[in-house]
């Protein structure tokens, strides 16, 4: 893979892979380091046969397993989750400031979801992959997919209207 290529694939997919390893590990230096451990074995082996973007979130999944296996890679509880934590888009953090509170709250009720659903949301929210490749990185069916996102989406919309039926 060309150094030119690479710093492209570097930007274009930082935030979102950084954003899914935290999803996983719930703990910001360990996030940064996985991401740095995908992109290393993505500048040394990868071959251009499949896109480049769901093999590097299956690179990261498959790099964490192993590390939890090898227990280099701590799952850190929703205690660790960072306050501060940035919208994965900026434009609209800027656009949507006085509802911080409300995205904050989003964020932590995900990264509190199971495994899979939790996988399911961020990916859908910061890979820019479609149902099918997301499916596949998940290893279940886009029809599963796409129930389980419904589901999800309806189980938090009511919390949502239990936490902030005041407003």
């Amino acid at each position: 893979m060309e150094t030119d290529i690479f710093k492209e694939i570097y930007q274009k997919f930082h935030r979102a892979l950084y954003l899914y390893a935290l999803s996983l590990t719930h703990h910001p230096q360990d996030a940064e380091d996985l991401v740095e451990e995908t992109f290393l074995k993505a500048f040394l082996s990868y071959e251009g046969k499949e896109n480049v973007q769901a093999w590097l979130f299956r690179v990261l999944k498959n790099r964490f397993i192993d590390g939890y296996r090898k227990k280099k890679i701590y799952i850190h509880t929703a205690d660790n989750f960072p306050e501060n934590f940035a919208d994965p888009n900026a434009d609209a953090d800027k656009l949507f400031h006085e509802k911080e509170e409300k995205r904050l709250w989003l964020y932590q009720k995900i990264y509190q979801l199971r495994a899979l659903e939790r996988d399911c949301m961020i990916l859908t929210i910061t890979s820019g992959m479609n149902d099918n490749e997301i499916a596949k990185l998940l290893q279940i069916t886009p029809e599963h997919l796409r129930v389980l996102r419904h589901r999800i989406k309806e189980r938090l919309k009511k919390e949502a209207k239990k936490e902030f039926k005041d407003e």
